[in-house]
């Protein structure tokens, strides 16, 4: 189990800042979102590409869909592709 302890504020190490690689990502995916947000007929699809996932796709996605207050329907198809639908 975790131990828990409280650490004066000043002892406690900076939170580390995102990188602009992780920031531009993030950016990218919440793009994503916000058009498919806007088109209610539409689905959403994202192809796998090298060293990626169809798990981590569907991850990035519902946390772009949280951050931006929307709720985020993710499933992968037979051909590996992620597919999304924003509400």
């Amino acid at each position: 189990m975790a131990r828990f302890r409280l650490v004066d504020k000043e002892k406690a190490p900076r939170p580390a800042k995102q990188s602009g690689r992780l920031a531009a990502r993030m950016r990218e995916f919440d793009a994503y979102v916000e058009q498919l947000a806007t088109s209610k007929d539409k689905v959403g699809e994202l192809m796998p590409d090298d060293g990626e996932t169809a798990r981590g796709l569907s991850l990035r996605i519902s946390r772009a869909a949280r951050r931006l207050n929307k709720n985020a329907t993710t499933w992968v198809g037979k051909d590996g592709s992620v597919y999304f639908t924003i509400s």
